[in-house]
């Protein structure tokens, strides 16, 4: 049994990378089409409309070292003004977390226009000989009526030993804009808990065989998790529970795959 889900998850990994390429190829606007799970009826309201937006900043010769600052980001154009609202507070925070983080942990409320000055300016400050850079790449995984699935990826080189590498995920609720948390879909996360084990030891195995483990010595439940029409994006941030050398890591199990320990929200 275990080994056809292990089959099963790999399976869904695969196809879900390959959409998400797909995606971001089509264009810079993704509006919810007509299809059997957003079909416009009295009795299922009109999804919102996301639209990507970018920004982008630079100071210096990028040629030979500068400070670089991208964003390309999801913007909610029709729909709830709370959605709205709430998106561009999730974008915002998550871009402040990167690079405007205090030395205590605490996250400045800031605009991007104002992240990517300090962003900027700390390069200045460090009179650094190698270039600063930030980058953002948004996905939207889900967009209907009821739900909508945002995936940010964000990469940030600061002159270290290496760049740094974040994802963060999350479902609002399309009506009033709230995220929405693991525990209304996670029924489980112990029963759920081997499969991912089993699919990330596969996923990763020549760093396994060449000696790396897990940083606790077992796998634990990812911070990042969000759900689609078809099931649950586990994602494993680097650092969460391996060395750096093995990297991120997406998860893709369906509905049928999670059975109880998961409930299916979308009706």
């Amino acid at each position: 049994m275990y080994h056809n889900l292990k089959m099963l998850a790999q399976q869904h990994i695969n196809a879900f990378k390959n959409a998400l390429v797909l995606l971001v190829l089509t264009g810079f606007t993704y509006a919810c089409k007509n299809d059997a799970s957003t079909t416009t009826s009295s009795a299922n309201p009109t999804p919102p409309e996301i639209t990507q937006e970018s920004f982008k900043k630079s100071e210096g010769d990028c040629e030979k070292n500068c400070a670089d600052f991208e964003l390309h980001y999801p913007v909610v154009k029709t729909g709830s003004p709370a959605l709205r609202e709430a998106v561009k507070n999730w974008v915002e925070n998550s871009v402040a977390e990167m690079c405007a983080q205090t030395e205590d942990g605490t996250i400045p409320k800031m605009t991007i226009d104002q992240a990517s000055a300090t962003f900027i300016d700390q390069w200045k400050s460090s009179q650094s000989e190698l270039p600063y850079e930030f980058d953002l790449k948004d996905s939207v995984l889900m967009c209907n009526a009821q739900y909508v699935t945002l995936r940010l990826d964000i990469y940030m080189y600061t002159g270290g030993a290496h760049p740094n590498y974040f994802t963060k995920l999350a479902v609002f609720d399309a009506t009033n804009g709230t995220i929405v948390p693991k525990s209304t879909f996670i029924n489980d996360e112990q029963a759920i808990l081997p499969l991912l084990d089993m699919v990330y030891k596969s996923e990763k195995s020549e760093a396994f065989a060449a000696g790396n483990a897990y940083m606790d010595g077992y796998i634990i439940f990812p911070e990042q998790c969000a759900f689609t029409e078809n099931g649950v994006l586990f994602h494993y941030n680097t650092y969460e529970i391996a060395p750096y050398a093995m990297g991120d890591a997406d998860i893709f199990m369906t509905w049928t795959d999670l059975g109880n320990a998961a409930t299916k929200l979308i009706k």
